[in-house]
């Protein structure tokens, strides 16, 4: 069955008819591995912020005074958080980056969320198959990142 195209509004023609290339679509699954990945950095960024904010002196139930340094932990959340959004941005793009770190963030989120079930389980088993989909959607459209 021969397709045909009609012209555009205006006299215009589809300009990669035109030019003789084909759009790779990106798979549904891909995008929703990015907004994941987005998600990551959004809870990161917001873990690091909390940890700059609980920096500080604190009172324990004895009595005793004690400083608590997150710093450290802020910082690691913050690269975390770029590193995840950078990720995101690459899967969008069709990047290799994104596909690896996709696949390392999924992977351990899931194994990390294994160790929660007895305290969560229902948001456990969420969590793990959010991470399971977004293994299953950079696997199976492996060759969107070839064609992209």
């Amino acid at each position: 069955m021969a397709q045909h195209s009609e012209p555009m509004p205006g006299g215009a023609t589809d300009p990669m008819e035109r030019s003789g290339g084909t759009v790779a679509r990106r798979p549904g699954m891909f995008t929703f591995a990015a907004v994941i990945m987005f998600v990551v950095a959004g809870f990161e960024a917001l873990s690091a912020i909390l940890a700059f904010a609980g920096t500080g002196w604190w009172a324990t139930a004895s009595g005793d005074l004690v400083y608590a340094n997150f710093v450290f932990w802020g910082i690691l959340d913050l690269l975390i958080a770029l590193i995840a959004l950078y990720a995101g941005i690459d899967l969008l793009r069709g990047g290799a980056f994104g596909v690896v770190m996709g696949y390392l963030f999924a992977g351990l989120g899931a194994i990390r969320w294994l160790f929660v079930i007895p305290v969560a389980p229902i948001l456990s088993v969420v969590v793990i198959a959010l991470c399971v989909m977004v293994i299953y959607g950079l696997a199976r459209h492996s060759d969107y990142v070839q064609s992209a």
